[in-house]
Parts: structure tokens; sequence; C-alpha cells
């Protein structure tokens, strides 16, 4: 049983057929039924499944479900949904009139809501423009006063650090304000603050990467007892690499949005 609206009888008239330009016969009328809008979103979700599993040859739908769900979080968080819409599509293509017209159409919230599915999965989100950038770095040679005053500028609580053009941790602003209560002198380096994280990591991801791999990364942080402080991005998301964008927990919220 559906759980986002019931079916309901086709009383529409048949589309009209006509010669497109290329002198195939198309089907053609001035609105596209729910049937003929949701087998079109279904064909776009199963389109992406053999993207998302790379596979060419024929899966079904409902193990498609499965093995993309470990890499999706779109597919993962809309799974029993999705397993629901393919018994739907199952009986809009089966079970037909006997001029074998559609004899039911899905509900309008159950049309709106594949084909915002299929609008998600099909969406290309520039990591770049959720990230903060320029990204600001130091050197594990200069001072945390430094550090400090361009952590302000910047507004920001986490700066990571470079030496030599590859990267060395972040610090933090917590750190710095350990090392102001315990007075120390303004010519300290960075390098006397910075930590080693067994419960902390900072993730690399190339400029090009899916949303969720980003999603993916938070939530596996999360379940194995981690912090993820930052991720970098950079051309192929390597260390060693300038870092094009940071992104941080405070970008999470704009993250969830988007999925």
């Amino acid at each position: 049983m559906l759980t986002h609206g019931v079916m309901k009888k086709d009383t529409e008239r048949l589309p009209d057929c006509i010669i497109g330009q290329s002198g195939i016969i198309m089907a053609y009328s001035e609105q596209m039924s729910n049937a003929e809008r949701f087998l079109d979103a279904y064909a776009r979700i199963e389109k992406i499944l053999y993207e998302i599993i790379r596979e060419t040859k024929y899966v079904p739908f409902s193990q498609m479900i499965t093995r993309a769900s470990r890499e999706n979080l779109i597919i993962s968080s809309r799974a029993n949904d999705l397993r629901q819409y393919h018994e739907l599509r199952n009986a809009i293509v089966h079970n037909r009139g006997k001029e074998n017209e559609v004899i039911a159409q899905p509900c309008d919230s159950v049309t709106d809501d594949i084909e915002k599915i299929a609008d998600l999965l099909e969406a290309k989100h520039d990591l770049l423009s959720i990230a903060s950038a320029p990204v600001v770095t130091v050197g594990r040679n200069d001072s945390i006063a430094d550090a400090y005053r361009l952590m302000r500028k910047m507004n920001t609580s986490k700066i990571p650090v470079y030496q030599d053009g590859v990267y060395a941790g972040l610090v933090t602003m917590d750190e710095i304000a350990g090392w102001a209560l315990e007075n120390r002198n303004e010519e300290d380096r960075v390098a006397s603050i910075l930590m080693e994280r067994k419960n902390e990591r900072v993730l690399f991801v190339k400029k090009n990467a899916a949303l969720q791999v980003i999603m993916r990364s938070y939530e596996s942080s999360l379940k194995h007892g981690m912090t993820l402080l930052a991720i970098l991005i950079t051309e192929h998301g390597l260390p060693k690499e300038k870092p094009l964008g940071i992104i941080t927990v405070a970008d999470l919220p704009k993250l969830l949005s988007l999925v």
C-alpha cells in the first residue's frame, strides 16, 4: 500500500499522434498524465541506479536499490518509497484496459514525489559553491598570533596548516584559546600547538566529487565516534594540492538542504 496517496481512474482522453520534425510518429498531449510523468521519472531513476552500481546487464530494481543504498544517501533514505514505487510502476505498465489504455493513475502527491527524487539524483551540485573560499592557510613556522589574526579576519574557527605545499594539520580556535590562557609567548609557533588527532579527522575530496561523498563521510565519522573537523576540496582530492575550498560542520545545514 502506498503511503503517499491512492490511485484514481484515468478519465483523460488518450493523446493524439503527430509527425515530429524528424518524421517519427510521436505521442502528443497538452499535458502529460500522472502515469506518463510517473513512468518518465521512474525511467530516470532506473538509469541513475545502473550508473551508481556500475552495471550494464539487467539487475532487478529491488536489488539495485539495495546495492545503490550503500553508496548514495538519497537512495538509502528513500529506499522503502522507491520499492513501493516499483510496485506501482508494475501496476501501471501491466494493468491495462481493453484498448491498452492506462486504467489507473498515481495521485498528484506520489507523482510529484517520484519526480523530486529523480531531480535530486540528477542534480549536479558544485561543492565549491557550498564551501568557503578562498582558503587561507598558515605554515608550521608562522606565529600563533598571526594565525589567530587571520582566523579573526576570515571569521573562521579552523585554519589549515601547510608546509612546503603539503597539508600538515589543522589549527582550531579552541587550541589557540588554550594557548592564550596559558600565557604563551607571542613568538610561539603554530607547530607547538598542532595536535595528534586520534578521534578527529580531515577529509580531502576532489572538486567534482558528488555531494553524497560528503554526507557519507559525516555519517561514517559519527558512526565510528570520530569528529569530522573539515573537508578540504582540492583539484584531485590530494593533501599535496592547494586547497580550493573548505567545508566545516557549520556548513552541514546547507548540505542537508540539498538532499
